[in-house]
């Protein structure tokens, strides 16, 4: 089980590392526009896309890995006054009642978005932006995924701790030392 949950918090953390990465890209991709912009009066309608394109494929890939590390937004008021034991268990259900149906729905819709977008060879507005923007559609179901095996991670790793076989359901491992 723990072998499963690795193997599944490895992907996620790869996906994490992929959009640290891709900030170097962005960052690269702002300053050549302001540049420019600055000094040479020129304006890219397909750099600005471009940016918010990285900005999004940043923020979506790293959903599973968050997970993994207890680091997704949650709200803790009523929960914080239960055992460690009902909290997991509570987590657990949370991830197969609600996280689970709805990540399927952004999956099997997701990927209908991104196959109509590239059928229909999809671009930018006016033409002056970006072509192909089926690509940055399919990031949506992949990121579904990407969270849904974050979660499964720690699902399989809570069984295993309410078993008595482990102490932390999450991951603490850093980003770039694993």
């Amino acid at each position: 089980m723990l072998r499963l949950a690795h193997i599944m918090e490895r992907i996620c953390t790869y996906a994490a590392r992929m959009a640290g990465l891709l900030l170097f890209a962005l960052t690269a991709v702002i300053l050549y526009e302001i540049i420019g912009r600055q000094f040479y009066n020129t304006n890219s309608v397909a750099l600005g896309e471009l940016q918010w394109h990285l900005h999004g494929i940043i923020a979506l890939l790293g959903f599973g890995y968050a997970y993994t590390r207890d680091a997704h937004v949650r709200i803790d008021l009523v929960s914080q006054n239960f055992s460690q034991p009902f909290r997991m268990k509570l987590e657990i259900l949370g991830i197969i009642l609600f996280l689970t149906p709805f990540m399927i729905l952004i999956i099997q819709h997701g990927s209908d978005f991104a196959y109509r977008s590239y059928i229909r060879s999809e671009g930018s507005n006016g033409g002056l932006g970006l072509d192909h923007r089926f690509i940055i559609k399919s990031i949506i179901p992949i990121s579904a995924i990407l969270a849904l095996m974050g979660a499964y991670s720690v699902v399989l790793r809570m069984i295993v701790v309410l078993r008595g076989n482990l102490k932390d359901p999450y991951e603490s491992k850093e980003l770039w030392k694993s």
